[in-house]
C-alpha cells in the first residue's frame, strides 16, 4: 500500500469510519482499529477477533471483508 492510502485509512478510523485491509503474506484481513503514524503500522482486528500490527507497506486495500463478522 502506498503511504497516501495508509494516511487515508488512518483519517477514516480517526473519523469513526470503517477501513479494511488485507495482509497478503499471512492471508489475513481485518478492520483497522488504530494507526501508529510514526512507525507506519496499522493495528487490525481480524474476523476471528485477533489483533495484528502490520506495516502499511505489506498491506493492500480491502473494500469490504470477505468473510466473518467485523466489529
Amino acid at each position: 500500500m502506498k503511504k497516501d492510502r495508509f494516511e487515508h485509512h488512518c483519517l477514516e478510523v480517526e473519523a469513526g469510519r470503517d477501513a479494511f485491509v488485507a495482509h497478503p503474506s499471512s492471508g489475513e484481513e481485518g478492520m483497522v482499529i488504530e494507526c501508529r503514524l510514526q512507525m507506519g503500522h496499522l493495528v487490525v482486528q481480524t474476523p476471528d477477533n485477533h489483533k495484528r500490527c502490520w506495516d502499511f507497506r505489506e498491506c493492500e486495500d480491502l473494500n469490504r471483508p470477505k468473510s466473518g463478522p467485523m466489529i
